[in-house]
């Protein structure tokens, strides 16, 4: 009795070990929240997957230099509840995104609005 309840423990103590790595995934640590940023850019590809979806494009810098960024979305199951479709952001579209950039200084951010040619915003985050 007394080893079935240790292994009872040890089976939950493992449990609860493994998952602090899922919780941390969803932190926007990498992120400078505090200080987002509008860019406009030509879409060049997006990954329409879980966990996240990914939009990259094609940005002009102020010297007129192009660089290549990362966006980086919400799952699709959110971004869908909250007005998204796969075929609305399609390869050499002009996108207007609102972000939080990446600390490290790396062409990544974090999709906090995204406003389509046509005018048309969408929440970057799933929520309506």
């Amino acid at each position: 009795m007394k080893s079935r309840l240790v292994i009872a423990f040890l089976v939950v103590f493992i449990a609860i070990a493994l998952s602090r790595p899922l919780l941390a995934h969803h932190s926007s640590s990498a992120y400078d929240m505090e200080h987002p940023v509008n860019m406009k850019g030509v879409v060049t590809n997006m990954e329409w997957g879980n966990p996240h979806v990914f939009i990259y494009l094609d940005v002009k810098d102020d010297a007129g230099n192009v660089e290549a960024w990362r966006v980086e979305g919400n799952s699709p199951n959110m971004l869908v509840r909250s007005g998204w479709k796969k075929e609305m952001i399609k390869t050499g579209d002009q996108l207007l995104v609102n972000g939080a950039p990446a600390k490290n200084g790396s062409k990544v951010m974090r999709l906090i609005t995204l406003t389509l040619a046509n005018g048309q915003k969408y929440d970057g985050q799933g929520f309506k």
